[in-house]
């Protein structure tokens, strides 16, 4: 049985030690932690004594409190150490592999590539199945894209990050922060990125939809994993994603969207991309026909499978390998 003890508290490791059929595992770092959660009857743990890195305690607190994994306090689990060790061996532990932190963003030099619907429709996606925590942020100039596709007036970016009392909208199960730019390049970087950098603190996920290049992107530029850069079967399109591919160096892939048949296959002939997505129809019903296959490019077939279904896990595999037409 496994125990997660995420204490400073001694008097803890004293009450375990030498005990049959239990092994117990030490972290304190909120990433640890939640890394370690897999496979856990109990996890004892005083919040107070947590590292913040990379989430935030309170993201891991409700995380926790999300979970089927009963938690306790040192004091508590001292008070009754047999009958909280009683209560983990009567629950099985779910040994699903978790998704870890990532951000990625959604770029391209051209306009109508479909990436405010792919990044939402990503967004969306993993709410659904991994029901943990994910934000989508916009970097645009002008009206914002995904203000339009909720349709509803919404906070954004300035009135968020200078309005500690104002909440950002859950949407679907994602955390929405748009871009005002004509309010938001008033304000510094380094004000940007403390708020940005702590919406991202209390997410398993983040999703970024930019227009590229953007001023204000340099506010999280360093935090993003994966630059999936958008384009569709025209050939500028195409040829813009490759040099903006290249310009954002090793982290960054070609997602081919709306690719259809043979003529666009012919014509894609030596261009290499990570994902190809097809045409679809009422795309921004958000049913996730786009985002498994990013997710499953982002996360790999080990972990993002466990959450899709396993006939579509494995037509998914089959089109996703990285190639050249």
């Amino acid at each position: 049985m496994k125990v997660l003890v995420a204490t400073k508290d001694l008097a803890v490791f004293d009450a375990l030690q030498g005990l049959t059929g239990l092994e117990y595992s030490e972290a304190l770092f909120t990433g640890q932690i939640y890394e370690s959660l897999p496979g856990a009857r109990l996890v004892i743990v005083d919040f107070d004594d947590l590292v913040e890195h990379p989430y935030s305690v309170n993201m891991l607190r409700g995380i926790l409190s999300d979970s089927d994994v009963p938690f306790v306090s040192s004091e508590e689990f001292l008070a009754e150490p047999e009958a909280w060790l009683n209560e983990a061996r009567r629950l099985g532990g779910d040994t699903t592999e978790l998704p870890t932190k990532r951000t990625v963003a959604f770029v391209s030099y051209s306009g109508g590539v479909g990436k405010t619907v792919l990044a939402m429709d990503t967004a969306v996606h993993f709410a659904r199945r991994a029901k943990l925590p994910v934000a989508l942020l916009e970097f645009t100039y002008g009206e914002s894209a995904v203000g339009a596709l909720v349709g509803a007036q919404i906070p954004a970016l300035f009135e968020l990050a200078t309005q500690p009392d104002v909440d950002p909208v859950v949407w679907n199960g994602v955390t929405l922060v748009p871009m005002d730019y004509d309010n938001s390049r008033d304000l510094s970087i380094q004000l940007l990125g403390k708020y940005l950098k702590d919406v991202m603190r209390e997410h398993v996920l983040t999703v970024i939809d930019a227009h590229w290049p953007h001023a204000l992107i340099g506010a999280v530029r360093d935090e993003i994993d994966r630059w999936y850069v958008v384009a569709t079967p025209r050939p500028d399109a195409v040829e813009n994603a490759e040099k903006l591919a290249a310009e954002l160096g090793p982290k960054a892939a070609i997602v081919l969207n709306q690719k259809g048949g043979m003529v666009d296959s012919l014509a894609l002939s030596g261009v290499e991309r990570a994902v190809e997505l097809p045409t679809v129809r009422e795309a921004d019903r958000w049913n996730g026909e786009l985002g498994k296959r990013i997710l499953l490019h982002t996360y790999g077939q080990g972990t993002w499978g466990q959450y899709e279904p396993k006939k579509m896990f494995a037509d998914l595999r089959k089109r996703f390998s990285r190639s050249k037409d």
